[in-house]
């Protein structure tokens, strides 16, 4: 019995003299930012913490520190490699139609051109006509609006949706503006919707109270991604600093 006693001693005396392995260790690392809030790239990586790891905040600065297991933050690296970037830019195009059913057929604005057949096979007007038309530039994150003719307003924010490079606007917003002897011209909303959007893809949206309607605003959007400035030189991307730290 004393020897076996003996005998666990000593193995325990020779296990705790053994070096901590890799999988043992903690590392320490610091990811700073540069695109995104930090808040929501915490958010991001709380799946891919062990439950032994603390996240440490620094808004003003736009980084946190981590400290888990080495193959945690080799995966929580690469996740963050791909949530920091720089917002994307985009170029919108938009065609605001206004169709009618009230006129004899055959009557269909020369400035539609070529998009006439395909709204001739999308609804049932006899008559399409071009109120406006407007490109703009705008970035991930960043509302947009512009007016087209006198008497409409479209406004949007890009957003990524959550499938593939399909990309959201959110909220897409139609106003008509309305005169106010006090207030001028204030838009009020005729049609509001979330709009899912693939790049280099003609989306037609029809915007009529109702099917038996004999008046509708139809409209045509077309977006189109912008190259980033310095792709060929890569962007900065998520920086880290570590180092190694014994678990006690």
């Amino acid at each position: 019995m004393k020897k076996a006693l003996a005998l666990a001693a000593a193995m325990a005396l020779f296990a705790a003299a053994l070096p901590l392995t890799a999988e043992d260790q903690a590392v320490v690392k610091v990811f700073a930012l540069k695109y995104k809030r930090v808040e929501e790239a915490a958010l991001l990586i709380r799946g891919n913490l062990s439950p032994s790891a603390s996240v440490t905040l620094a808004p003003r600065l736009n980084a946190m520190t981590v400290t888990d297991r080495e193959e945690n933050l080799r995966t929580i690296a690469k996740i963050l490699a791909e949530f920091d970037k720089p917002p994307r830019s985009f170029t919108v195009a938009v065609k605001l139609v206004r169709a009618r059913s009230d006129v004899p057929a055959g009557t269909m604005s020369k400035e539609i051109g070529g998009l006439g057949a395909m709204l001739a096979s999308y609804f049932h007007f006899n008559d399409y006509e071009l109120i406006d038309s407007a490109v703009l530039r705008s970035s991930e994150g960043q509302e947009a609006a512009c007016r087209l003719g006198d008497d409409y307003q479209v406004s949007f924010t890009i957003g990524r949706s959550s499938f593939g490079q399909t990309l959201l606007l959110s909220p897409f917003v139609l106003s008509r503006m309305k005169k106010d002897a006090v207030k001028g011209a204030a838009p009020s909303q005729l049609y509001r919707t979330a709009m899912a959007v693939e790049p280099n893809q003609t989306l037609v949206v029809g915007a009529s109270r109702d099917e038996a309607s004999k008046t509708a605003l139809i409209l045509i959007l077309l977006v189109q991604e912008l190259p980033a400035p310095g792709t060929e030189k890569g962007p900065p991307g998520t920086k880290s600093v570590e180092k190694q730290e014994k678990k006690p």
